[in-house]
């Protein structure tokens, strides 16, 4: 009988939160039994951070993976305490950046060597670079990072699937983003760990590429709810052969694959390794 009545009330619970949630959102909420307790959990199946919100003020980071909001005793369980429900909530992509680095260097979209102008889209609200690349020319990496699952920034947790419209979403290591868009081909896959200079996808017929960058900001966030759009757009810092500079509207620029681009947000390990393997190369 009492497994009867646990069963009861897990089910209730479970219906009223999952009637809270889209299936096809990257974050799921459940109640589960862990030990002598009863946990209400957030898995983030993504690969980036997200935050959450709720009605009654409470706020956390879900990483990847289970994130516990509540933990409570099955003493103490009572589903008649509001405090015990689920609530309403909000989350959105990325968590607020604890440092950033203004004078962090980003690569230039294309192969070392070659040269790109860009122009800025005028048709969105959010900056973004519209980088000219030749027809079904590669695409690679600005920054490294980790390539989410879920494309599209939004206000809230995304709907969309991988590889609509050509988009990829990379979430960096100071919880930074970089969207790149209108490709025709993504030449990498969701959770994989890329780098500056590495080749991700290829360009479409329309002959350039979008990349906008942005990070969400804690300065937006009033009580639950952002004043406006939670996300805040940045120019980003490029190295270039002539130095490392916030690059200019219709102005042709070439891309070097310097080792301080390459290396900046390598550990000791990689470094060495790195360093190790450009002797070798040198030597032959």
């Amino acid at each position: 009988m009492k497994f009867k009545l646990i069963f009861i009330i897990l089910s209730c619970f479970g219906l009223y939160a999952f009637a809270q949630q889209d299936f096809l959102s990257p974050i799921q909420n459940s109640w589960e039994v862990i030990g002598n307790n009863f946990e209400f959990n957030y898995n983030n199946s993504d690969y980036c951070d997200y935050f959450l919100v709720s009605t009654r003020d409470r706020e956390m980071r879900l990483s990847p993976g289970k994130n516990t909001l509540y933990r409570v005793p099955k003493e103490r369980y009572n589903r008649t305490d509001p405090e015990f429900l689920p609530s309403s909530y909000k989350v959105y992509k990325g968590y607020f950046p604890e440092k950033l680095h203004p004078g962090f260097l980003y690569s230039l979209p294309v192969k070392n060597g070659d040269s790109v102008v860009y122009k800025v889209n005028t048709k969105r609200r959010t900056l973004n670079y519209l980088f000219m690349i030749e027809n079904l020319d590669t695409v690679y990496a600005v920054r490294s990072g980790v390539v989410c699952k879920n494309m599209d920034q939004g206000l809230s947790e995304s709907k969309g699937n991988f590889g609509g419209v050509g988009n990829l979403l990379v979430y960096h290591l100071d919880r930074t983003f970089a969207q790149y868009g209108l490709m025709s081909k993504i030449l990498v896959t969701p959770g994989q760990n890329i780098t500056v200079g590495q080749a991700i996808g290829v360009a479409s017929i329309k002959q350039y590429v979008s990349i906008s960058f942005f990070y969400l900001d804690r300065n937006k966030f009033v009580g639950v709810n952002p004043s406006g759009f939670p996300h805040t757009y940045f120019n980003p810092v490029f190295h270039t052969t002539e130095g490392d500079l916030k690059i200019e509207e219709g102005k042709n620029y070439i891309c070097e694959w310097a080792p301080e681009v390459i290396t900046q947000e390598m550990t000791k390990k990689e470094k060495k390794k790195y360093d190790k393997k450009n002797r070798l190369n040198a030597d032959k």
